[in-house]
């Protein structure tokens, strides 16, 4: 008697929408874990999705690459560690390679996991999906994205996975995109496959108003405007990549940023606000800390934002974009806690 197909191993539909998962190390600290990742993305194709997913090193992989080779290296790399560095740069080039690696691991090891649990899946890396970028390295920027090979796997009822963070430069030398760039490998690749959307999978799921760290009153939210939380990220929070969100609003493409946990609460981010709508909105705050001085920033609709936040300031200011408005102070960094909880009770709350 012949045995039937596979379940998963169908051939996909080019009218079933594509989504692009996006694992972060935070949600990747060990094997055990691409087993729940698996999980989830085994329920996106039960529900006539097309996934393609995009994967970031293991938890700790990156920064142990970079201590190895800071021991091999005069000053101790410290020259490396600012982003954007000349194609001829010896010592750039090799890091790179060296940092690629931790991707590439995890996207083998979890397409090994797909196809154990009979998902046909197989591992690409990023030069191989399609990410072109220019000639530089630890930071490279990405110019184009040609997802010839990514398609044809959907096609044929793959679920490709990408190493994400990095790419291949116009000298034809493989790149990283520097610190947070697997958001940007996911994002553009979902533009470039014209994604229903793109699901960014993070250990503490959905946005938060404020660093929860910082301020343990800080809510989720359950919708927040792709500007706004591209100015956050460029106002020192740590939630999405800004070049990412810049990228997924510029190419009207939805986030979705959420826990493998499908239960978990979400947050969804739009590409833009309608003009005119009625919505009120949210604010958002965030604290970059240099040296001594910590800014915290609250951002939102101008309507919303106050002239001045109500704190003692050693520096304050504001400014507009598009829609937006952000307002900041500056404050010694020992106080930034304090400074943030005592602006979240009298602006957010």
């Amino acid at each position: 008697m012949t045995a039937g197909p596979r379940q998963g191993s169908v051939r996909r539909s080019d009218t079933h929408p594509v989504v692009v998962d996006k694992f972060g190390g935070s949600v990747l600290r060990s094997p055990q874990d691409i087993a729940a990742a698996v999980a989830a993305v085994a329920e996106q194709r039960q529900a006539g999705l097309r996934p393609v997913v995009v994967v970031s090193a293991f938890e700790g992989v990156t920064d142990a690459i970079l201590a190895s080779a800071s021991v091999l290296l005069p000053d101790r790399g410290a020259a490396l560690r600012e982003p954007g560095h000349e194609a001829g740069s010896a010592f750039a080039r090799e890091t790179d390679r060296a940092l690629a690696t931790g991707e590439s691991l995890s996207a083998a090891l979890f397409a090994l996991g797909l196809q154990a649990r009979g998902i046909p899946a197989r591992s690409f890396s990023g030069a191989e999906a399609g990410i072109r970028t220019a000639a530089a390295h630890l930071g490279a920027e990405v110019r184009r994205v040609l997802p010839r090979r990514l398609r044809a796997a959907l096609a044929e009822g793959l679920v490709p996975v990408v190493a994400g963070f990095q790419g291949i430069g116009t000298h034809g030398e493989l790149t990283t995109l520097g610190r947070g760039g697997t958001d940007l490998s996911a994002v553009v690749l979902a533009v470039a496959l014209r994604a229903t959307r793109c699901e960014l999978f993070k250990d503490v799921g959905g946005v938060m108003e404020a660093d929860p760290h910082l301020v343990p009153a800080a809510r989720l939210l359950m919708e927040v405007d792709a500007l706004q939380l591209e100015l956050l990220a460029e106002l020192g929070a740590e939630v999405v990549h800004p070049v990412a969100v810049r990228r997924a609003r510029r190419g009207r493409l939805w986030l979705l940023v959420r826990a493998v946990d499908g239960s978990a609460p979400q947050t969804t981010v739009r590409p833009s606000r309608q003009r005119g709508s009625e919505e009120a909105g949210v604010l958002m705050l965030a604290v970059d800390r240099k040296e001594r001085i910590a800014r915290v920033s609250v951002v939102g609709p101008a309507a919303m934002v106050p002239e001045l936040l109500p704190i003692p300031a050693h520096g304050a200011g504001s400014f507009d974009e598009g829609e937006m408005r952000v307002v900041w102070a500056e404050v010694p960094i020992d106080q930034a806690a304090r400074a943030a909880q005592a602006v979240h009770a009298a602006v957010m709350a």
